[in-house]
């Protein structure tokens, strides 16, 4: 979930590229335990909620509160409770897809941070992002350039990337790749790894844009996703799982590939 205020890190600011990849590692993490914080706060309501209901009947009658009054906070609490039940009996889907969406934002904005930095402090990352874009969209004679124009270089290279391969709509970690190839680094993703980020960046499509429900051809590409009737595909606790590793390994791939291409 998106952060007030960011945990402090130890890699120092002024390395730029390695600070923003850092930035990520901490963003998952905290992500990481969303969806355990959300479940097993609701676990406490309904493990509680009965006593606290109890409890709050027993204090308004002896406050003289007026019955219609606490008749509707008796209400709002058993309301409470329903939905926490129907949730349980979920498998935590909806708390789940609220991790998921978080985790991924982290995902994405992170490393359009790092390519942001990037075209910052490498001249030649810069000419060459610059190079798959109308002459003097991104001019070089005036590198390095503000961070916000990075930064709108690097936002535009996932669809420029998307152009360039082949079936980039679903390739998500192809797309990705390809950004940072052009960049000088060279991201090596385990192909299980790629598969899973792929259907993940779908998922997050689709509950983002329609509402969980699965296309035809999405369901052609994930079939074993299509478990209900109305096409919706449901998030449990060992996909969200499942796709964070995804997410995890796809940071390893970038953070190899800027060390080794000497980004700092």
């Amino acid at each position: 979930m998106t952060e007030l205020r960011d945990s402090p890190l130890a890699t120092p600011p002024e390395n730029k590229v390695f600070y923003a990849i850092h930035r990520i590692g901490s963003r998952l993490v905290g992500d990481l335990f969303l969806a355990s914080y959300l479940s097993s706060s609701l676990d406490l309501v309904n493990t509680l909620g009965p006593l606290h209901r109890a409890a709050t009947a027993s204090s308004g009658e002896k406050q003289g509160l007026a019955p219609e009054l606490l008749d509707r906070i008796l209400a709002q609490q058993d309301d409470t409770m329903r939905w926490v039940a129907d949730a349980k009996a979920e498998g935590y889907h909806r708390t789940n897809v609220l991790a998921f969406l978080s985790l991924w934002a982290a995902h994405e904005a992170g490393h359009e941070n790092v390519m942001a930095a990037i075209l910052e402090t490498v001249r030649s990352s810069a000419l060459a992002a610059s190079a798959k874009f109308k002459r003097g969209r991104f001019d070089v004679d005036d590198w390095p350039w503000p961070e916000d124009r990075c930064l709108d270089l690097a936002q535009r290279l996932d669809q420029k990337a998307k152009e360039a391969i082949p079936d980039g709509g679903w390739d998500a970690a192809g797309r990705l790749a390809t950004a940072y190839g052009w960049l000088g680094c060279i991201l090596k993703i385990p192909p299980d790894a790629a598969q899973t980020f792929n259907e993940a960046s779908m998922v997050r499509n689709v509950l983002l844009h329609r509402y969980g429900r699965l296309s035809g051809r999405d369901i052609q590409r994930a079939p074993h996703l299509a478990t209900h009737a109305n096409g919706a595909v449901q998030l449990s606790g060992e996909r969200l799982k499942l796709y964070y590793r995804a997410v995890i390994a796809v940071l390893n791939a970038a953070t190899e590939a800027v060390a080794a291409a000497g980004c700092r």
